[in-house]
């Protein structure tokens, strides 16, 4: 008992008092005077130390509402109607409520009460055309003869359903009813089933407990011969839903920390784009395949071209290849496309802003992680909307060994040293390269970046003397990864779990398991 004394918190120690064999979490908070997190916690405490019970056990009461406790006070409506028509006589639905006190409602409701018990009856104003309402001869009879649902409201209240007579049930079922609130019906939980020790007792032993070891007790020796409490450590406490990264963003941290160890830059571009930046900036036909709208998510709106001294070089080199050496796409530019609004299909198109509005012919190396939409069909793998990592590397006479380099250092600080390369096309790059890397655990090849070398007709028109190697990776598909999903949809979108999201351990650094 002296050692369970002594680990007592102070919401233990002040509950202890007022614990009784089966009472309501409001009971304790009222006789305590504590909140309702207060006594849940400190009753799960007690529990966890055996020093009760707890059982949740369910009880039905019966409550007199706001109308309710009104008519227990000063009689049921049709009772003050019959009491008025007996003591007045005949009158109107308004006259009956003006000299009753009730509201228009309660005298409707009434009077179609007292009408099927015969107690009223209806006839027509000769002058008005209105309603009169006029008593009958039974309506003495029922003054007398108390209803049952008027001797229940008379009861002491909360009552037991279970204790009520068959007349009583059969009134309070015609109370609860009713459209005013007179009667409702609450259930209230019982939590403290079984007290194991004696809690007063227990109570008094804790009542000299300090909490903390103050600077002033060592200064001056008052903490000798005082009792400290014990602090259980063992003992579980609510988890708290507390706000945290989502993995997608971890994983663009973790991405973004290897860029930088590697010595890049960051940049950064809107998600709605022209087709100039996102199409045609980069060499791409006005009749390519990636502009149809089954891949890509157009807004009904024109935006504003660039530079037209950066608009006509473009042009040209879609025309004739700009002086590449190259005869170009041979079919005529069209300014009014390249000026269609659409949702960023790819990153690139941001390499192509800061090639046409920044000076960037120089040694560089940029990285953008950036939201991307495409109308394609979902599945574990490919979304709506994705996050693509995408980066380029400036310099004299970078060649494809360069681009492999790159790709096998920065995918080892994710761990991955398994990769090989196979061609590709893409219509700016050339040559161009994609590399997989080998899922020792699933025994499966999986497609990591898309890159290449930009060609002459991508970069002439910006003025760029200098080779360029530039990638994407697929970001949402790392971050599966780092987070153990085997479906994209897992960790992003209405699908995932919302309980995982918050309970996930903290995302590894490497890919390989």
């Amino acid at each position: 008992m002296n050692n369970l004394s002594g680990s007592l918190s102070p919401s233990e120690r002040k509950l202890l008092p007022h614990l009784k064999e089966r009472m309501t979490a409001s009971q304790l908070e009222k006789e305590s005077g504590m909140s309702d997190a207060e006594v849940s916690r400190s009753l799960l405490w007690l529990a966890n130390k055996d020093v009760l019970e707890t059982g949740i056990t369910t009880k039905h009461e019966l409550v007199l509402g706001k109308n309710g406790k009104a008519y227990a006070k000063a009689g049921l409506p049709e009772d003050r109607l019959m009491e008025d028509l007996e003591k007045h006589g005949p009158a109107s639905p308004e006259q009956l409520a003006k000299r009753t006190g009730l509201s228009s409602e309660e005298v409707q409701a009434s009077i179609g009460l007292l009408k099927r018990r015969g107690a009223a009856m209806l006839n027509k104003d000769e002058k008005t055309g209105g309603l009169i309402v006029a008593p009958t001869p039974a309506t003495k009879h029922l003054l007398k003869e108390q209803t049952h649902e008027a001797k229940l409201l008379k009861k002491r209240f909360p009552l037991d359903p279970a204790k009520l007579t068959e007349d009583e049930r059969t009134a309070a079922d015609a109370l609860l009813r009713r459209k005013e609130v007179v009667l409702r019906q609450e259930t209230k939980t019982l939590f403290v089933a079984k007290l194991l020790k004696d809690v007063q007792k227990l109570a008094a032993e804790a009542e000299d407990l300090e909490e903390q070891l103050t600077p002033q007790m060592l200064r001056d020796g008052s903490w000798q011969g005082k009792r400290f409490r014990n602090y259980d450590v063992t003992s579980p406490v609510p988890k708290v839903a507390i706000g945290r990264r989502h993995p997608m963003s971890e994983a663009a941290n973790i991405i973004r920390d290897a860029f930088l160890a590697m010595g890049f830059e960051e940049m950064s571009g809107p998600w709605v784009e022209t087709a100039f930046w996102c199409m045609d900036s980069m060499w791409i036909p006005q009749d390519h395949p990636a502009r149809d709208v089954q891949d890509t998510f157009f807004i009904d709106a024109k935006g504003d071209l660039p530079d037209p001294r950066l608009v006509e070089r473009v042009k040209a080199a879609h025309e004739n290849g700009f002086n590449t050496g190259s005869t170009g796409h041979t079919e005529q530019w069209d300014p009014q496309v390249a000026r269609q609004l659409l949702m960023r299909t790819h990153s690139t198109a941001t390499t192509f802003r800061m090639f046409g509005l920044h000076d960037v012919n120089r040694d560089c190396k940029y990285f953008y992680i950036a939201n991307n939409f495409r109308n394609e069909a979902v599945d574990a793998t490919h979304l709506n909307e994705f996050l693509q990592a995408e980066g380029f590397i400036m310099a004299d006479s970078l060649t494809l060994a360069d681009l492999m380099g790159f790709v096998k250092e920065f995918y080892a600080k994710l761990g991955i040293t398994k990769i090989r390369f196979k061609p590709t096309f893409n219509p700016y790059t050339e040559p161009s390269m994609e590399a997989h890397y080998y899922d020792e655990t699933r025994k499966k090849w999986y497609a990591l970046i898309n890159s290449g070398i930009f060609r002459p007709e991508a970069l002439a028109p910006y003025g760029i003397t200098k080779s360029v190697i530039a990638w994407g990776m697929g970001a949402t598909r790392i971050a599966a990864i780092l987070a153990g999903a085997a479906n994209a949809r897992e960790i992003v979108g209405p699908a995932c779990d919302i309980d995982y999201l918050r309970h996930r351990p903290v995302l590894k650094t490497s890919l390989v398991k």
